[in-house]
């Protein structure tokens, strides 16, 4: 029951938002080449803070919360850890620099709302270069591993070699497949088909690090009334044995998006452990997933 009333409330939250975007659908948000701004046209979570902002700092501040309770394991030192099961819930700040262009570079640094002490602040980061726009080509470094700003015993700050360069191309339906699958006029459809490749990871099986897993990737994107958005992601590994109990056949997320600085958004999204019938016991429930609330900082 605390879980429903918590899903419900993060999602409560964004009605205001939503009323103002339907009040302001006439005044679409465009950019500098008079092209609509859409949002959650991202097919993975590689890539920009959000789209549609062409300052080079912008920053979000997000509550991210689990649906259930799972083990954790909690730092409590330099050399030792306790396990714990809880409801998995961070504050989150992400700052990005984008210099020029299409070129970014962000970091996220992660504090739990319960244990919270040095240790168990950690970071994700991020840089490459990633046009939302179809027909484009992105090239984005991503680590969302094991990162830490305070180590335990010999461990390193971060993995950089266990993190994944992905190579994508998006680009936008045939206009008569397209304005079949559109609801509205303004909607917007935008495809990704990828390749990642990870130079190190860690196989569960053999408990040691191998190296080069190749992922290839391929999804959608649809956005509604420019702020609402459903996507998906099918990835496929060439080599079986290469995909871990947490490495997802699919992803998937939906929610409503802002894209200024000083908007909200919020989202649902469900990437770890996703299994199609028969293949697997992966974690697809839909518990399994994570609710974040987004504020996008007036910078």
């Amino acid at each position: 029951m605390r879980e429903k009333w918590l899903l419900a409330g993060v999602l409560l939250a964004a009605i205001p938002a939503a009323d103002a975007a339907q009040s302001n659908e006439k005044e679409t948000l465009r950019d500098k080449n008079d092209e609509p701004v859409q949002a959650g046209v991202f097919t993975s979570r590689w890539g920009r803070l959000f789209s549609g902002n062409d300052k080079k700092f912008s920053g979000a501040l997000s509550f991210s919360s689990g649906l259930k309770e799972q083990m954790v394991s909690v730092p409590n030192s330099s050399d030792s850890a306790a396990q714990e099961k809880k409801i998995n819930q961070t504050l989150n700040l992400s700052l990005q620099y984008s210099p020029y262009s299409f070129w970014f570079a962000n970091i996220t640094s992660r504090l739990p709302v319960r244990d919270t002490n040095r240790y168990t602040a950690d970071f994700r980061y991020s840089f490459g270069y990633d046009d939302w726009h179809a027909n484009t080509v992105s090239l984005v470094y991503g680590n969302y591993g094991d990162n830490h700003f305070w180590t335990s015993g010999s461990r390193r700050h971060t993995y950089f070699e266990q993190g994944a360069f992905t190579l994508a191309y998006k680009f936008s339906l045939p206009k008569p497949v397209e304005n079949t699958l559109l609801i509205n006029k303004g909607d917007s459809i935008i495809c990704q088909v990828g390749y990642s490749w990870v130079p190190r990871y860690y196989d569960l099986s053999s408990d040691d690090i191998r190296k080069n897993k190749n992922v290839m990737l391929g999804g959608c994107g649809y956005t509604f009334k420019q702020h609402f958005f459903v996507r998906a992601t099918a990835f496929w590994f060439p080599n079986s044995s290469q995909q871990q109990p947490w490495n997802g056949d699919y992803s998937y997320s939906f929610g409503y998006a802002g894209y200024t600085p000083g908007s909200f958004s919020v989202q649902y999204a469900n990437y770890a452990g996703t299994r199609y019938p028969g293949h697997g016991n992966g974690n697809a429930k839909f518990r399994e997933g994570t609710v974040s609330l987004i504020w996008f900082l007036p910078l």
